[in-house]
């Protein structure tokens, strides 16, 4: 089963999915909204240990009580390994493949735990849906980054697309890869679910911007991990400007495709002319540059980027160096998914009405004061959706 939109290519390498399973979710009510916390101290060490009465939640200064509450480490979680393999990370590929083999088999002893693997370059290829079968994505691991005729790692300079826009040569389409993700795959599994990427953060390859990835993975519940590795060409990268270009509809997407944004702005990924470009100078999607009328081209900070994504879908950049490995970056999002709590409520007729809600998580007690002065760090989702499309 092929899919393929201007540039972008998604591939099922398994047209026969695995046989559903029942679902070992804990949800029991059909509107109890979960959002997993992690907790770490100033050390980044996680927290554990804490209890319900350790946090509160609220929505626009309206208080969320919090119905459902579990820290338990068999908790079923399903993964997606995004693993960037254009030109610039290419002296990585293989310590990202040895690395993310060992991260899925040890993910895999957990009952219920369930996995996909996804490569992308200039073209998006799916090598492996979800499942729970080791010999599968062990498979499609080693197929990292492997070129076929419906995946290249780079495309012709110059070459214009079905739109009508210039491609750039060797462009990485990771937005893009985050939504088709999120859209495509994660949107219909139930529990917990994340992304993890390995890449150096850069895109000049994407339809969707920034905010649309952030946006996919927030209205699937995902949240996303990177593993950064600087890469060999974050000096002189073209920006990705597509912002008013957005796809109407993915090949096999819901009917429709994607809307647009909402009145005022964006909500989750935030409007790109607001608060997200001052917090992300560096953001190549924001639009509150001077019109020169000039190709502008700029130093962009893929690690900001990551942040940015990382951040407002409650997950966390861990950056490769001398100090952390690829593969102890993988055991420590290995370790926080196992340490979650998950915080779960039902939405008052307020809180539930169809769009984006901004959440407001805030530690109790000992720990109250100790958050004021930022000396822990709790991760969480921004927000919520409860629109259904």
């Amino acid at each position: 089963m092929l899919f393929a939109a201007a540039g972008v290519v998604l591939a099922q390498a398994n047209p026969k999915p695995d046989p559903a399973k029942p679902d070992s979710s804990a949800q029991t009510d059909a509107n109890l909204i979960i959002v997993p916390v992690a907790v770490r101290d100033k050390k980044g060490e996680l927290i554990k240990g804490l209890t319900k009465d350790s946090f509160s939640l609220q929505t626009k200064g309206a208080d969320l009580p919090i119905s459902y509450f579990e820290n338990d480490s068999n908790h079923p979680v399903t993964v997606g390994v995004l693993v960037d393999v254009s030109r610039s990370l290419q002296n990585s590929l293989d310590e990202e493949k040895k690395t993310s083999q060992v991260f899925l088999d040890a993910l895999l002893t957990k009952k219920g735990n369930k996995a996909f693997v996804m490569h992308f370059a200039h073209d998006i290829e799916l090598l492996q849906d979800v499942t729970d079968d080791h010999a599968r994505l062990d498979k499609a691991v080693r197929e990292l980054g492997s070129e076929s005729s419906t995946f290249k790692t780079t495309t012709d300079e110059g070459k214009l697309d079905s739109e009508g826009r210039e491609v750039h040569g060797h462009g990485t389409s990771l937005y893009d890869a985050v939504y088709l993700a999120s859209e495509e795959i994660l949107q219909t599994q139930k529990g917990r679910k994340a992304l993890v990427l390995i890449t150096d953060g850069l895109d000049d390859g994407s339809k969707e911007v920034l905010t649309d990835a952030i946006e996919s993975a927030q209205r699937a519940n995902v949240a996303l991990y990177a593993i950064y590795i600087k890469g060999t060409q974050q000096q002189q990268r073209p920006q990705n400007n597509n912002q008013q270009q957005r796809r109407s509809s993915y090949p096999g997407s819901n009917p429709g495709g994607y809307p647009g944004g909402y009145p005022g702005g964006y909500p989750g990924g935030n409007n790109p002319n607001n608060q997200g470009c001052q917090n992300s100078p560096n953001d190549p999607n924001c639009s509150n540059r001077p019109n020169t009328g000039q190709p502008h081209k700029s130093y962009v900070d893929g690690k900001q980027l990551l942040l940015r994504m990382c951040g407002e879908t409650g997950g966390h950049v861990f950056e490769v160096s001398k100090k952390l490995s690829m593969e102890e970056a993988y055991a420590q999002i290995g370790d926080e998914l196992y340490t979650q709590y998950l915080l779960g409520f039902v939405p008052d007729a307020a809180a539930a009405k169809s769009g984006y809600h901004q959440l407001d998580l805030r530690m109790t007690g000992t720990y109250k004061d100790q958050q004021k002065q930022h000396e822990i760090d709790v991760q969480a989702r921004d927000g919520y959706y409860t629109d259904d499309r």
